[in-house]
């Protein structure tokens, strides 16, 4: 949690990969979008808004061939 985004996931390794999944929410009426932002170990990058309070986004991404990533709630 920071200051107008709140976010939970989960990071599992089936196999060669490593998923990560959750969800997202914008916590504040200020213009701006929560956002989660994925920087897998093999250099594939994924990212999730929510924009406007109260809005929440599920999100599930699976990057192959790697065992790493990193995971970072922001607001944009």
């Amino acid at each position: 949690m920071i200051s107008g985004a709140r976010a939970h996931w989960t990071l599992s390794c089936p196999g060669d990969s490593v998923k990560v999944y959750g969800r997202l929410e914008d916590t504040r009426m200020d213009g701006k979008c929560a956002v989660v932002r994925i920087n897998a170990g093999n250099g594939d990058y994924r990212t999730k808004s929510a924009c406007s309070s109260g809005v929440r986004e599920q999100f599930s991404f699976t990057f192959a061939g790697t065992d790493s990533a990193q995971v970072r709630l922001a607001i944009a």
